[in-house]
């Protein structure tokens, strides 16, 4: 262990700065492939933690072993694998999106790890220590004490408010894809009624039923013209369900006490509806194009919905 060899300030910007040399890495090889600039990861700011929670690790423990290459390449591929198994866990857990996933890479683990990147763990371990660490530690040590405690401090609060911002952003996007799964469910339960009652729909209803699947697809100009556009052909769609359900209950088709329920839910979808503000979508959006690999398993269309409307396709 070496955590005696620096103070706790000293930690903290070697924590700030290997995390900003991974969003460097991250950044540029997500914007290359993806063509165009991408400011990767889960916070606002130049910073990916888990790198910088990755390094600090294996400073720390990885320490010891350094004088052995063998040793520190599987020690530190051992102990990043672990940190990012268990982040990448934990991450889903809390925001229901997966916002790195291994899943089509050979020798994964549930998604959240896989050899290749293991790999790439050991020998950033070996490059970190025997490469990169003893200038920047030099940088970080000669710095007074007052000023790496100012300095340390002044970037704890800048990461403690993007912490803040960002995480409100991904728990926004975890309930739009929360609403807009229970949302299509509900939608699809009416349809089937309607369609068991021998309904046939007219033509303007159809595409009001496929401009639902394909939301904000057509739809040109920014997210708030997409998100309007979207918003009239759900009213429409639930307004010609609304209707249509009342014919057939005047008609005795449906069970009279069966069309209060019905309704109820449609107007239930309007208000759930409105409630989704254009700025949740926006901050939602934000999300997942900073992670355009993101994933989920649990609202796979909603996701598909959600990135048409905000145009952040994958």
């Amino acid at each position: 262990m070496m955590l005696g060899l620096y103070t706790l300030p000293q930690w903290v910007l070697l924590f700030f700065s290997y995390g900003f040399l991974g969003w460097v890495w991250e950044s540029g090889y997500v914007s290359v492939r993806q063509k165009h600039w991408v400011n990767r990861g889960f916070l606002h700011g130049p910073v990916i933690p888990i790198y910088g929670f990755g390094a600090v690790a294996i400073l720390a423990l990885c320490a010891p072993v350094a004088g052995s290459l063998p040793l520190l390449f599987f020690s530190g591929m051992f102990w990043a694998t672990a940190l990012e198994y268990a982040t990448g866990w934990a991450m889903e857990q809390m925001f229901h999106v997966r916002y790195w996933d291994y899943t089509n890479e050979k020798w994964n683990l549930n998604g959240y790890i896989c050899l290749m990147a293991s790999l790439c763990w050991g020998l950033f371990s070996v490059l970190l220590l025997r490469g990169i660490q003893p200038p920047l530690a030099g940088i970080i040590t000669a710095l007074s004490g007052p000023a790496a405690a100012m300095l340390a401090g002044a970037l704890t609060l800048a990461f403690a408010a993007d912490v803040a911002v960002s995480t409100r952003e991904a728990l926004d996007l975890r309930r739009l894809l929360e609403q807009l799964s229970a949302s299509r469910r509900q939608i699809a339960r009416l349809e089937r009624r309607l369609e068991i009652a021998g309904v046939f729909w007219e033509q303007d209803v159809r595409q009001a039923l496929n401009g639902l699947r394909r939301e904000g697809e057509q739809a040109a100009g920014a997210i708030s013209l997409r998100l309007e556009a979207a918003r009239e052909r759900r009213r429409k769609m639930l307004w010609q369900m609304s209707r249509q359900l009342e014919q057939l209950r005047r008609e005795g088709r449906l069970h009279p006490g069966l069309t209060g329920p019905d309704q109820k839910v449609i107007q239930q979808e309007l208000s759930a509806m409105h409630r989704r503000t254009d700025d949740m979508y926006l901050r939602a959006a934000r999300v997942l194009r900073r992670n355009p690999g993101s994933t989920t398993s649990r609202h796979t269309e909603a996701m598909e919905e959600l990135r048409s409307l905000t145009g952040s396709e994958a």
